[in-house]
C-alpha cells in the first residue's frame, strides 16, 4: 500500500510540475509581446531601405539604346505605319494592365505589377 501512496504522489507531483512549467513557459512567450511592435517596425524600415536602393539603381543605369534599323524604300511605309502603332501603346499597356487587375479579383498595389513586355500571338483563326 505504501508503494502505491509513493507512486501517487509522484505521479502528482509530475504532472503538476509539467503544469508549472508549461504555465511558466506561456508567461514568458507573453511577455515577449511588447517587443514584437518593434521588430515590426525594423524590419519594415529594412524594406523601405531596400526599395529606396532599387530605385537608387535603377535610376542610375542608363536607358538600353535600341539597334539602328536599316529601312529600305519598300518598307518605309510599313515603318510609318508601325510608328503610328506605336503612338498607341501607352493605351495597350493602360487596357492590359487594367484587364491584369480585374483578373486578379481585388485590389493590387501598383508596386506588385510590373509588364516587362508585351507580345502578340498569333492564332490559326487570325488572318
Amino acid at each position: 500500500m505504501a508503494d502505491k501512496m509513493v507512486t501517487a504522489l509522484f505521479n502528482t507531483l509530475m504532472g503538476m510540475g509539467t503544469v508549472f512549467l508549461v504555465l511558466i513557459f506561456i508567461s514568458l512567450v507573453i511577455m515577449l509581446f511588447k517587443y514584437i511592435p518593434a521588430f515590426q517596425v525594423r524590419l519594415e524600415n529594412r524594406k523601405k531601405r531596400k526599395k529606396e536602393e532599387s530605385l537608387q539603381l535603377l535610376s542610375q543605369r542608363p536607358a538600353p539604346k535600341r539597334p539602328a534599323l536599316v529601312i529600305d524604300e519598300e518598307t518605309r511605309g510599313q515603318a510609318h505605319k508601325e510608328e503610328e502603332n506605336l503612338i498607341h501603346d501607352g493605351e495597350l499597356v493602360a487596357v492590359i494592365t487594367a484587364a491584369i487587375l480585374a483578373s486578379m479579383g481585388g485590389p493590387v498595389s501598383k508596386d506588385k505589377l510590373v509588364v516587362r513586355s508585351i507580345k502578340r500571338v498569333q492564332t490559326k483563326n487570325r488572318r
